[in-house]
């Protein structure tokens, strides 16, 4: 019986000794896996970088030098190689080997001039909206027609989102004014980290030329609606003076939220027209909201095609507790979709940074682990991470 308990604890003893060593070669597998994979993200970057340098020589480049005397009287000369071209649309045909380097086919838009051939990669611009009366301090409740200004301003936004909703170039929401930094923490929407914003303004075609017409002009403003609230309460005094047309201007401008510049801008002239007064008010004119859809439609085209050789890139930001991975303002709605690569970058203007040793060993290469409908999260696979909130934050990713 001794001997039968003693062959089962070997037997025993050795199943152990052979699980033991099957969950080793199965880690070992999967290290070495994990491993290889690395070592080829490392070998795509590699390639893609010297790619990038092709591309960049390809472009127009600009020569810096400076030089100056120590006070020992030693020269020190310094020349710094930039492009002012912009890249779009980078694309990996291909990883190849040659004499054992790593190299990459690469496809991209190379532009310098105001037009440039090519498309757009199939991500959706993000802008968030702004309304506001004019830029020159007039009053947000000048009157038009039997309404303000600033009811206008209501129908004219909805205008632009309703003409924007099945637009395939661009995701745009209303702008939000929270009313601390706090509030913006509580309640910030993913929406809110848009890379653009459009401003549309609204005002009337002939200003005032100075502060005293300025006065005049809403002194009278003042008395005539003094005067239309006494012939409202006496019935015998008839109001049948209509309210005169007025031409407004509309104005459409594109702003790069992260440099906060001017990137488009146009405006459009429309009239209001005559319409009757009355006791109750009337509804906006079908004219005037013809108009705006019309307007909308022939801005929006123009802005589309005006910016259809800029560079969009998106700002990285923090994942808790974890530093090889980032979020950035671009989901679904965007065509972000999980696999797809995106360049890290200390600076949206690539091939600059190409030209450069350092700019270029800062590059990096992310991949999109998981998307929702506003943002994805990027995991890095090669290249050095940003680290620290200062370095994540001033870096940013770009789609290829």
């Amino acid at each position: 019986m001794s001997n039968l308990n003693l062959l089962k604890g070997r037997k025993n003893s050795n199943k152990s000794v052979v699980n033991f060593i099957m969950l080793g070669v199965l880690w070992s597998a999967v290290i070495s896996n994990s491993w290889a994979t690395n070592l080829e993200a490392e070998h795509k970057l590699e390639a893609i970088k010297q790619s990038l340098i092709d591309l960049a020589v390809k472009s127009n480049l600009q020569l810096g030098s400076s030089a100056y005397l120590d006070s020992q009287g030693v020269l020190h000369e310094s020349s710094i190689i930039s492009s002012d071209a912009d890249v779009r649309g980078i694309r990996v045909l291909s990883y190849v080997q040659e004499g054992g380097i790593p190299s990459a086919e690469i496809t991209a838009d190379i532009f310098s001039a105001a037009q440039c051939p090519g498309t757009r990669p199939k991500i959706r611009r993000q802008a968030v909206l702004r309304v506001s009366a004019d830029k020159l301090n007039l009053s947000h409740n000048d009157r038009v027609g039997d309404h303000y200004l600033s009811e206008l301003l209501q129908v004219a936004e909805a205008n632009f989102l309703n003409s924007m909703a099945g637009s395939n170039d661009w995701l745009v929401s209303s702008e939000i004014a929270y009313p601390s930094e706090y509030d913006h923490y509580v309640s910030g929407r993913s929406q809110d980290n848009a890379s653009y914003r459009f401003d549309i303004t609204v005002r009337h075609k002939r200003l005032p030329k100075d502060r005293q017409t300025q006065f005049v002009s809403n002194s009278l403003d003042a008395t005539y609606e003094m005067a239309s609230w006494v012939a409202s309460q006496i019935p015998e005094l008839d109001y049948n003076k209509p309210w005169p047309s007025q031409d407004l201007v509309y104005e459409l401008t594109l702003v790069d939220r992260q440099t906060n510049n001017t990137i488009w801008s146009d405006k459009h002239v429309f009239r209001y027209p005559k319409v009757d007064r009355g006791y109750h008010k009337n509804s906006i004119p079908s004219s005037v909201k013809f108009d705006l859809k019309k307007i909308n439609s022939s801005l929006v085209e123009q802005v589309t095609q005006d910016v259809d050789c800029h560079t969009d890139s998106y700002r990285l930001t923090v994942v808790p507790g974890r530093s090889d991975k980032f979020k950035i303002s671009a989901g679904l709605s965007a065509g972000v979709a999980v696999g797809d690569q995106f360049l890290i970058s200390a600076d949206a203007n690539i091939l600059s940074q190409s030209l450069s040793l350092s700019g270029l060993s800062e590059l990096g290469l992310a991949e999109v682990e998981s998307v929702t409908r506003r943002t994805a999260t990027l995991k890095y696979v090669a290249g050095p991470k940003p680290e620290g909130m200062g370095a994540i934050s001033n870096s940013v990713a770009l789609h290829f």
